[in-house]
C-alpha cells in the first residue's frame, strides 16, 4: 500500500475509536496503552465490534517483559513482541498462533502529555476478524470501480499501478510545458479546454495499454482511471486556468457577492422561502463556504451534491422537531411537504448568501467547461445539483432586492460568522498540545478541513441553542461545552455568567455566551504525524 496518505486518516477501526467506541480509546489514552490498528485493506468492517477493540488494545503484561495483554475482563489474551520490535505473535488465548507484521509506529500523547503508541499492524491480531481472500477480491474490485474525488485519491489511485510510472512521467512533462508556454487569455477558454482535455485522453490511451487483463476490458474502471486523470491534471494546473476564469468573471461575482450581503439582513420568507422550510442550514452554510478552497471541478461538484444533501436533511429534522412539539411527539410522514425545485431554489439563495462565497459565478463556469468524463458529467445527482445552483445564482443576478425592508436590523445579534468562527477555531488551535505528535509538526493540509469540521458542530450547536432560548426566554441558562464526542476527557468549563451579572464586564458583554464558551473550550483532537 501506498503510504503517501495517513493510514490513521483513511482506517475504519481508528474511526470507529474515535466516534463508537470513544470510551475504550479514553481509557487506553489515560493509561498509555498500546493501540494496533490492522491496516484498512485488512478489514472487513462487518468485523468491527467491542470484541474486535479490545482484542487490539493492549497493556503491558505484570509477567514477562515484552509481553502484552489484552483489555479483555473475561478472558486473557496475551501477544508478545519479537526482538527487533518488528513483529507481534499472537500466545495464549487466541485460536491459532500468528505473526503479526508491524508496518508502522506512532508515538501520540494523551491529556497529561503522556505518550502511547499506535501501531500500524499488517492484519488483525484474530484470523476471524480478518478479510477472506474472496472478500478480499470483491473488495479490490469494488475500490478499484469507486470514483475517486479528493486529489490525494487520485494521485495515491494513479501511483498505485507501477505500470503507469512512465505514463505519468510523461503527463507531469506535459502538464509542466502547459503551464510555462501557454497563455490562457480570457476570450480564449475554450481553447484551454481542448488542449488540457487533449492532454488527458493522450495519457489514457497510454495507461490503458499498459493494463492487463480483466482491467483492461473492465468499462467501469476504465471511466475510474479518466476521471482520476482528469482530476490529476486540473489540480496541478488550476492555479494557471482559474484566476483567469475568476478574472473574465469579476464583475458577476463581485455583483453575486453583492446581493449575497443584501440578502443577509432579511428573512427567508421575503424571497419566497415557505415559513415550514425557514429553518437555520449551518451545515448546508459550511460545506458551501469550502467550495473556493476544492481544486478540481469533480471536487467543486460534490460540494454542490453535499451542500444540497444537507439542505435537505437540515430542514427534514427541522420539521420533525416542530411535530414532535406540536403533536406531542405523534407525526405522520404523509402530511410532511416535499421540497421542490421551486421550494430548494430560494432557499439556496439564502445559504449561497451567508456561505459568501467570493467566486461562485466562476466556480460555476469552471465546474461546466473543465469538466469532460461522462462518468460525472452524466450522473442524474451531480447535473442537477449544477442546473439547481446556476438556476438560483441566475435568479440573484436578475432579481432586484433593494425593495426588500430590513426586518432583522432591530433584531439581537444571534449569529456568529464564519470568519470570526475561523478566526476562534484558529487561535484554540494554535494553544491546543493534545494528540497525535507534536502539534508544531501537524500537517497544515488538513488543518481547514477540521476548522471546518469544528465551525459545523458549532453552528449546529448554536442554532438547537437559539431554538432552546426561543422556547424558554425566562428561564436562565448555564452554558456547558459545545463539543461532544471528543477524544481526550477535559474538566467541564467554569459556570459562565448570566446576563445580570456579565454586566459589570464589558468584554463579556462584548463577546456574549457564545463566544465565552469558545474561549473557554480547548478544541482537543488527536492527531499528529507518522514516525
Amino acid at each position: 500500500m501506498s503510504y503517501d496518505i495517513d493510514e490513521l486518516e483513511i482506517n475504519p477501526f481508528y474511526k470507529a475509536l474515535q466516534s463508537k467506541y470513544i470510551d475504550l480509546y479514553e481509557r487506553a489514552q489515560e493509561w498509555c496503552y498500546s493501540i494496533c490498528v490492522p491496516q484498512t485493506e485488512s478489514l472487513d468492517q462487518r468485523t468491527i465490534n467491542s470484541d474486535f477493540v479490545e482484542t487490539h488494545i493492549l497493556r503491558p503484561s505484570p509477567y514477562f517483559k515484552g509481553q502484552y495483554m489484552t483489555t479483555h475482563s473475561s478472558s486473557k489474551k496475551t501477544v508478545k513482541m519479537n526482538d527487533d520490535g518488528q513483529v507481534l505473535i499472537t500466545l495464549q488465548g487466541f485460536p491459532e498462533e500468528l505473526s503479526v507484521k508491524i508496518l508502522s509506529e506512532e508515538l501520540a500523547y494523551n491529556k497529561d502529555y503522556k505518550q502511547y503508541k499506535i501501531l500500524i499492524l499488517e492484519r488483525p491480531l484474530n484470523s476471524k476478524f480478518q478479510v477472506t481472500s474472496a472478500q478480499r477480491e470483491e473488495k479490490k474490485t469494488k475500490e478499484l470501480q469507486t470514483p475517486k474525488i479528493s486529489v490525494a485519491e487520485c494521485t495515491a489511485f494513479l501511483k498505485s499501478f507501477s505500470e503507469f510510472k512512465t505514463a505519468l512521467e510523461q503527463l507531469d512533462k506535459n502538464i509542466e510545458y502547459f503551464c510555462r508556454h501557454y497563455m490562457i487569455l480570457p476570450d480564449y477558454l475554450d481553447d484551454a479546454r481542448a488542449r488540457l482535455e487533449d492532454i488527458s485522453a493522450a495519457s489514457l490511451r497510454k495507461m490503458s495499454l499498459c493494463l492487463r487483463q480483466p482491467l483492461a476490458s473492465d468499462i467501469k474502471f476504465i471511466e475510474v482511471l479518466a476521471g482520476a486523470i482528469e482530476s490529476y491534471l486540473m489540480s496541478l494546473v488550476y492555479k494557471k486556468v482559474f484566476p483567469v476564469i475568476s478574472q473574465h468573471l469579476s464583475k458577476e461575482d463581485q455583483t453575486l457577492l453583492s446581493k449575497g450581503q443584501k440578502l443577509n439582513r432579511v428573512k427567508p420568507e421575503q424571497i419566497g422561502v415557505r415559513r415550514e422550510f425557514s429553518c437555520p442550514l449551518p451545515m448546508a452554510v459550511v460545506e458551501l463556504a469550502n467550495l473556493g478552497n476544492l481544486l478540481t471541478p469533480r471536487e467543486k461538484l460534490t460540494c454542490l451534491k453535499s451542500t444540497v444533501d444537507n439542505i435537505t436533511e437540515g430542514i427534514t429534522q427541522s420539521i420533525k422537531g416542530s411535530r414532535q412539539e406540536q403533536l406531542a411527539g405523534i407525526t405522520t410522514e404523509e402530511d410532511e411537504p416535499c421540497i421542490t425545485s421551486d421550494d430548494l431554489i430560494p432557499i439556496l439563495v439564502m445559504v449561497i448568501a451567508q456561505a459568501k462565497c467570493c467566486h461562485l459565478h466562476s466556480d460555476l463556469f469552471y465546474m461546466e467547461h473543465f469538466i469532460w468524463e461522462s462518468m460525472d458529467k452524466d450522473r442524474d445527482d451531480l447535473s442537477y445539483c449544477l442546473v439547481t445552483f446556476k438556476a438560483a445564482v441566475q435568479y440573484m443576478m436578475t432579481t432586484d432586492f433593494s425593495h426588500l425592508e430590513d426586518k432583522r436590523k432591530n433584531d439581537p445579534q444571534k449569529e456568529i460568522s464564519i470568519e470570526d468562527l475561523m478566526a476562534a477555531t484558529s487561535v484554540s488551535e494554535s494553544t491546543s498540545h493534545t494528540g497525535r505528535g507534536s502539534p508544531r509538526n501537524n500537517a497544515s493540509a488538513g488543518r481547514l478541513e477540521r476548522q471546518l469540521n469544528r465551525i459545523s458542530g458549532i453552528l449546529e450547536q448554536n442554532a438547537q441553542e437559539m431554538g432552546a432560548q426561543r422556547q424558554q426566554q425566562n428561564s436562565k441558562r448555564q452554558i456547558q461545552s459545545i463539543f461532544t464526542g471528543r477524544t481526550t476527557r477535559l474538566p467541564p468549563p467554569e459556570p459562565l455568567p448570566t446576563q445580570r451579572n456579565s454586566q459589570n464586564t464589558g468584554e463579556n458583554n462584548q463577546l456574549g455566551d457564545f463566544l465565552s464558551a469558545l474561549q473557554d473550550d480547548d478544541f482537543d483532537l488527536a492527531f499528529g504525524k507518522q514516525k
